[in-house]
């Protein structure tokens, strides 16, 4: 495992003992974002019609504390099935920017999520300028970025795949 966490940046690697065929619909299909999470905070609606494809979109339903009733457009921006997997998604003035890649190796696959964050106008709100403060000081990827979370998540998704296989 490897976690780095930078300004606007966090990257976040996990070796999978999965091929990225066995793993690829869990870490993209919206459908499973919140099934391997320690503590749910959204749920994702999505349509009948949705297929992993470049410009498809779902919406986060959110209903943690300090995000109740946000309603977030999640659009995929690449796709190249078994190795990389780009969505884009604006919440609070922010931007942020999700990418999987997939990488074969002897063991498995590692799995490389990088979050990046910047400034965006979208949906922007005057509270919004309370997270514009805490991204230009570093402080949104310091609180929001919480690894054990993301290791929960990969370790759930692996037993999981264990159970059905």
């Amino acid at each position: 495992m490897r976690i780095e966490k930078k300004h606007t940046k966090t990257i976040f690697q996990f070796q999978s003992d999965y091929q990225p065929e066995q793993i690829w619909e869990y870490l993209t299909h919206p459908k499973y974002a919140v099934d391997f999470s320690l503590e749910p905070c959204y749920y994702n609606e999505i349509s009948e019609s949705f297929k992993l494809e470049k410009n498809n979109k779902w919406k986060e339903i959110h209903t943690g504390e300090d995000c109740t009733g946000d309603v977030v457009v999640c659009k995929i921006t690449d796709v190249y099935k078994y190795n990389l997997f780009t969505t884009v998604r604006h919440q609070a003035g922010i931007k942020n920017t999700t990418i999987f890649k997939l990488e074969k190796n002897e063991k498995g696959t590692i799995i490389t999520e990088t979050q990046k964050f910047t400034l965006s106008i979208k949906k922007m709100k005057p509270i919004n300028i309370f997270a514009w403060l805490m991204l230009v000081t570093g402080l949104l990827t310091k609180f929001s970025f919480k690894p054990e979370e993301d290791e929960y998540w990969f370790k759930k998704m692996e037993e999981h795949i264990k159970e059905i296989h």
